[in-house]
């Protein structure tokens, strides 16, 4: 499994703006993306974290476009540009 990792600094009380926005997008992700899930995390009200699940390195690399198309449209929230990595999982732990 591959993982983008991604901070978001944002303006405050703007969560559900953020998550109408990427709501909107879900369609576009869904048939050019294949990622297997998204999950956003509030870390404090000006603070966001994104964890994207890939397969494999490649499809991160096919999204990329539509990955900074989405950040673009994001940029009216945020008060900082976006912190982004992306890792190959090398352990994991499921009850």
């Amino acid at each position: 499994m591959y993982y983008r990792i991604t901070k978001v600094t944002h303006k405050p009380g703007v969560q559900d703006q953020i998550r109408d926005y990427l709501k909107s997008k879900e369609e576009l992700d869904e048939s050019y993306c294949r990622f297997k899930s998204v999950t956003l995390i509030e870390i404090d009200e000006t603070s966001s974290m994104g964890i994207s699940l890939y397969e494999n390195e490649q499809q991160i690399i096919n999204a990329e476009e539509q990955f900074k198309e989405i950040m673009g449209g994001m940029m009216s929230f945020m008060t900082a540009p976006p912190e982004i990595s992306n890792g190959n999982q090398f352990w994991k732990f499921e009850l």
